[in-house]
C-alpha cells in the first residue's frame, strides 16, 4: 500500500513516497546513516520485519519498495522480509547492477513486491516479482504514480493516476509543488481511493522525499500522513561521483 512519483533535475532528480500501512503496524523508525562494505545510504527501518522500504546511497541510488498482493503470496508460509532484500541493494551502485543482481537472485523467499530503482542518470526502472517470474519496465520522469494497495490494487492505482492526469491535463507542470500536493491530497475523497489514504484500519503513515543533486543526496522523512504537515527529519550525504552519469 503505497504510492510513488519522480522528476528529473538537471544534474539529478527528486523522489516521492507515501507508505501506507495497517494500525497494527509498529511506525516506522526515523531514517539514519547506514555503512555498508561498500556504500552508505540513508534509510528509515521497519522495526516488524526489518530492513526498510526506502533509502538513498553516496552514489545517488535510490530503492523504494511497494508490495505486491499475489494469490502466490501464502500467508502460513515463513517468507523473508522484503525490507531486507532492500537494505542488502542499497550497496550497489546504479540502476543496471540493480537490475544484473535481482536477476541473479533466487526470489523464491520473497512475496510478490514492486521494487524501484532510480539514479542520477536518471534511467529508473521497476521490478515486478509476482511469486514466479520477474519483469522490469522503464518509468519515465513526470510518469504516472506507482501505487499499491492491498484492498482494491485495480481501483486505487486507476483512481491516484486519473487524478494526476487531470492536473496534468488542466495545463499543471508536473514540478515539485504539484508531486508534494499530490501525495498529501484527498482526492477524489479522503479514503482508500486517495494518494494520501485513510481507512479504518490502515492509513498513510509516513511520507518521504529523497533528492539527489550535484554534490549531495537528502532524504527528508515525516513520520505520519503528509496532510499533517509535519516537520521531516533531514539527512544527507555527499554524493560520490561517476563522471558518465548525467541526466
Amino acid at each position: 500500500m503505497c504510492t510513488l512519483t519522480w522528476i528529473a533535475l538537471e544534474r539529478g532528480y527528486e523522489l516521492y513516497f507515501n507508505r501506507d500501512e495497517k494500525l497494527t503496524r509498529a511506525p516506522g523508525l526515523p531514517p539514519r546513516r547506514f555503512a555498508g562494505a561498500r556504500r552508505a545510504w540513508l534509510a528509515p527501518a521497519d522495526p516488524d520485519g526489518g530492513g526498510t522500504w526506502i533509502g538513498v546511497n553516496e552514489r545517488g541510488l535510490t530503492l523504494a519498495l511497494l508490495n505486491g498482493y499475489k494469490r502466490a503470496d501464502d500467508a502460513a508460509r515463513v517468507w523473508r522480509s522484503r525490507g531486507l532484500l532492500v537494505q542488502e541493494l542499497l550497496e550497489l551502485d546504479d540502476v543496471p547492477t540493480f537490475e544484473a543482481r535481482l536477476r541473479a537472485l533466487d526470489l523464491s523467499p520473497y512475496r510478490s513486491f514492486t521494487l524501484f530503482a532510480v539514479d542520477p542518470s536518471c534511467a529508473a526502472r521497476a521490478a515486478n516479482w509476482d511469486g514466479a517470474a520477474l519483469a522490469f519496465e522503464s518509468h519515465a520522469s513526470a510518469g504516472a504514480p506507482l501505487c499499491s494497495s492491498s484492498l482494491d490494487p485495480t481501483g486505487a492505482a486507476r483512481a491516484r493516476r486519473e487524478l494526476f492526469e487531470s492536473w496534468r491535463a488542466q495545463g499543471q507542470s508536473v514540478d515539485a509543488a504539484l508531486l508534494a500536493r499530490f501525495h498529501a491530497s484527498h482526492l477524489p475523497e479522503r479514503g482508500p481511493l486517495s494518494p494520501c489514504m485513510h481507512r479504518a484500519d490502515a492509513q498513510t503513515q509516513s511520507f518521504t522525499r529523497v533528492r539527489c543533486g550535484a554534490t549531495n543526496v537528502e532524504l527528508a522523512y515525516s513520520p505520519g500522513a503528509p496532510c499533517l504537515g509535519l516537520a521531516p527529519t533531514t539527512l544527507s550525504l555527499e554524493r560520490v561521483h561517476d563522471a558518465a552519469a548525467r541526466c
